[in-house]
């Protein structure tokens, strides 16, 4: 059930973001930072979202820059070699600016941009998992002692739970629509109160 519900919740997360650069333009993705920020402002403040913006410019100065397609053609190159290699690299120039590319690109920034208000707000959420962690397996390692029977059922439930709620997470970064701004960092914690039911319920054979 569990590798079911982990295959399905991959697969419906890879059509969406196949899909979605095919629906909306890129000028859909970056309204919606524009909005996002703003509607951040007002909620968490002006630090905060000034926070949030510099978090997104130093992700996005630690990903990895796109090698050329093609490389340069060399001096000494035979005529037909050069041609072929102009050729090629034109074609992957056109593909580089094709409004899908384009519309894909605005999508990894607005789910990028989301990771970096996820990542202001890491430290309360990473406590509460944390938490939640140790809960859960202080509850588990009592249970043991008290001879108290693991519940299979919960445990299946929990994994199957987190699993879909982190898929349901990455898909909430990437879809251009407005989200409330306590959306995002309620889904750790979400994961974090199934992660306690999982480790609560493992039976280790």
């Amino acid at each position: 059930m569990i590798r079911a519900v982990t295959i399905t919740s991959l697969l419906a997360l890879l059509m969406l973001v196949l899909y979605l650069p095919s629906a909306y333009p890129a000028q859909a993705f970056l309204a919606q930072i524009r909005a996002e920020h703003a509607q951040h402002r007002a909620f968490w403040g002006e630090t905060h979202a000034l926070r949030m913006l510099e978090t997104l410019f130093v992700l996005q100065a630690a990903s990895p820059r796109q090698a050329p397609l093609m490389p340069a053609p060399e001096a000494g190159r035979p005529p037909v070699d050069s041609a072929v290699h102009g050729e090629v690299g034109a074609i992957g120039g056109r593909l580089a600016g094709s409004a899908y590319l384009r519309s894909l690109n605005a999508l990894v920034l607005l789910a990028t941009y989301r990771l970096a208000v996820l990542a202001c707000l890491l430290p309360a959420t990473a406590l509460f998992l944390a938490l939640a962690i140790a809960d859960g397996m202080i509850r588990r390692a009592v249970k043991s002692k008290e001879f108290i029977a693991h519940r299979p059922e919960l445990f299946a439930l929990g994994m199957c739970g987190t699993i879909m709620s982190t898929c349901a997470a990455v898909m909430a970064c990437v879809v251009p629509a407005a989200l409330p701004p306590l959306l995002l960092p309620s889904m750790p914690l979400t994961s974090g109160a199934l992660i306690n039911l999982a480790l609560a319920n493992y039976h280790k054979k």
